[in-house]
């Protein structure tokens, strides 16, 4: 996650005038240390508060305006240091337990309980979130953080070329040599748009991405959800021929649906995708229902494909040993959408047990958008389930982040 820093020197100029605002003036008392300051939304920061009074109990806040007023609080016990450190001084009071150096950040909310339901909001844009800390009700340190948000730092541009339709998203930093790229399946994920989000995520990581609309644009979509094999190989070739791309080392990322489409085009085409990404979906390719019909075509004539999700087992699962580079997949015990999503997994680990750089993700209290980029509350699920969601949203991630840098053949 960390690949991206330089990145973020590119924005000094632009953000120069907003790095001191809200800066405790003095060095001495109360105050906040803050790691990295402009920081990017898809990466951790670490956040201390020192000279406090030992002993104390102090409240540190967190307030953005985001088409609403979005605030949290944790209540910690100030050690004999007299430094509160987020990352290592599990909260007494707080909407998350344990220590948490992001949990201000995702555990934001409204007064009224709605949903962070807007990726523009909450990834595309940039936020300001003020952070304050009270000791006996009185505020003795303040400190206004900027968070870069995507669009900044992972200019797309409208693809529509040899018949794929697509945003592509480039790293804003050169690269002196052929960077690895992922193909992202968009448009397979039920009621939640996340193909966009995370293609200018992994474009903010330093990986060109392709949000290749899968089942066509928005005016062609196909109720029965086919994928002909070839408008995904042309999707392949066109982003292999982009400048800065290292054509060897091209992944596919599914999530969802979109997970068993993913996996498929790695195995079917391993001289053109190196590895795959396909949390939260099957590990077979599964016939799309309740409309009869085949998930993938070739030359218009069906790819074989299982009926339903209720059969988890190594003769359902791809021949994912056919598959170059690394596998990350992951699943969640409280997946609303595919109960048996880890029994799906569990079958995937008897043909390709994790190896290299492979990355099994299990997250048992999880719910199914756990493939979201972590630190915002994003389409988090009400609480308990929201913290086990999120704590399952950083191991994915940082999973995928070792998996993109593993180098092969």
């Amino acid at each position: 996650m960390r690949r991206a820093a330089a990145v973020l020197a590119a924005l000094a100029m632009v953000l120069g005038a907003l790095v001191g605002c809200g800066q405790t003036p003095t060095a001495v008392g109360p105050r906040f240390q803050i790691s990295e300051e402009p920081s990017g939304v898809w990466e951790p920061i670490h956040v201390r508060v020192v000279a406090l009074p030992p002993g104390a109990r102090v409240t540190v806040r967190a307030a953005a305006q985001v088409g609403a007023d979005w605030t949290s609080q944790a209540t910690y016990l100030v050690p004999a240091s007299g430094i509160v450190d987020l990352d290592t001084e599990a909260p007494i009071e707080a909407p998350f337990t344990g220590p948490d150096g992001m949990g201000l950040f995702w555990s934001l909310g409204t007064a009224s309980g709605a949903s962070a339901t807007s990726s523009q909001q909450w990834g595309g844009a940039s936020v300001s979130i003020d952070l304050d800390a009270l000791v006996d009700g009185r505020r003795v340190a303040a400190r206004r953080i900027h968070r870069v948000g995507l669009t900044s730092v992972a200019p797309s541009r409208a693809v529509f070329d040899d018949g794929i339709t697509g945003d592509f998203f480039e790293p804003r930093r050169s690269s002196p040599a052929p960077r690895p790229a992922v193909l992202v399946l968009d448009g397979t994920d039920p009621g939640a748009p996340t193909g966009v989000l995370a293609a200018s995520t992994l474009a903010a990581m330093g990986y060109p991405a392709l949000a290749f609309s899968t089942y066509g644009s928005a005016g062609e979509l196909n109720v029965v959800r086919t994928l002909p094999a070839e408008r995904v190989v042309a999707a392949l070739n066109w982003l292999r021929s982009q400048p800065g791309v290292d054509g060897r080392r091209v992944t596919v990322f599914g999530t969802s649906r979109g997970a068993q489409l993913a996996l498929w085009t790695a195995v079917a085409h391993p001289e053109l995708v190196y590895g795959a990404i396909a949390p939260a979906g099957t590990t077979g390719l599964v016939c799309p229902s309740p409309v009869p019909g085949p998930a993938v075509t070739v030359g218009g004539a069906w790819v074989p494909c299982v009926s339903g999700t209720r059969d988890p087992t190594a003769a359902s699962v791809l021949d994912l040993t056919r598959i170059r580079g690394p596998v990350v997949l992951g699943c969640a015990g409280q997946d609303e959408q595919l109960d048996d999503a880890c029994e799906w997994m569990d079958a995937a680990a008897e043909v390709r047990p994790p190896h290299g750089g492979d990355a099994y993700v299990r997250a048992p209290d999880a719910t199914h958008l756990f493939y979201v980029p972590p630190y915002t509350p994003l389409y988090l699920p009400p609480p308990p389930a929201a913290q086990a969601t999120e704590d399952a949203r950083v191991t994915l991630w940082s999973a995928i982040a070792r998996a993109l840098d593993v180098r092969g053949p």
